[in-house]
């Protein structure tokens, strides 16, 4: 979720992309779903606004994949979502040279903590006649900056809907 330039990461560091997590019943022809439903989420986020972004953003991304939303109770899928967001610290090694008097040439190391927020998410399709989950796609520790709080919603759930249909065994 974050957008870095070319050399943007210090040498030595990694890109550490969101890992998704996916899981769906490999005997389930994904084909044949044309129209979904929004099931209550059994963890939503207690974030009317966030709230409000997660179904934007998904039904976007569902309609992109061909399917429908229809009333309540209606669909051949039903759709939920998990979130959870935490705060909590992060740690960051830093190394320079001493500017102490006599230390010329002598390394320091340290680390610079800072607060962070980061959240989970979770999307799940169950097949509405039997409510059995058929699909299910997750990320966690996806980093959350109040000032691009949209962006990253967007990004998060177009990231878990790529995966959507899932790929044929």
């Amino acid at each position: 979720l974050l957008a870095l330039l070319p050399g943007a990461i210090a040498p030595g560091q990694a890109l550490k992309m969101p890992k998704v997590e996916l899981d769906f019943d490999k005997d389930v022809d994904f084909s044949v779903f044309k129209t979904y439903s929004w099931k209550d989420p059994a963890a939503s986020s207690k974030d009317p606004q966030m709230h409000t972004r997660i179904i934007w953003y998904v039904e976007r991304e569902l309609e992109k994949k061909g399917l429908k939303k229809v009333p309540d109770g209606q669909g051949e899928l039903f759709v939920r979502y998990y979130a959870k967001a935490h705060e909590g610290l992060k740690g960051t090694p830093t190394q320079g040279a001493s500017s102490l008097p006599g230390g010329a040439g002598q390394l320091t190391t340290g680390v610079d903590f800072r607060k962070v927020a980061e959240g989970t998410l979770i999307l799940e399709l169950q097949r509405a006649s039997d409510e059995k989950a058929v699909w299910r796609a997750g990320t966690e520790n996806i980093p959350i900056d109040k000032k691009r709080i949209d962006a990253d919603t967007e990004s998060a759930v177009r990231l878990l809907m790529s995966k959507y249909p899932p790929p044929k065994p």
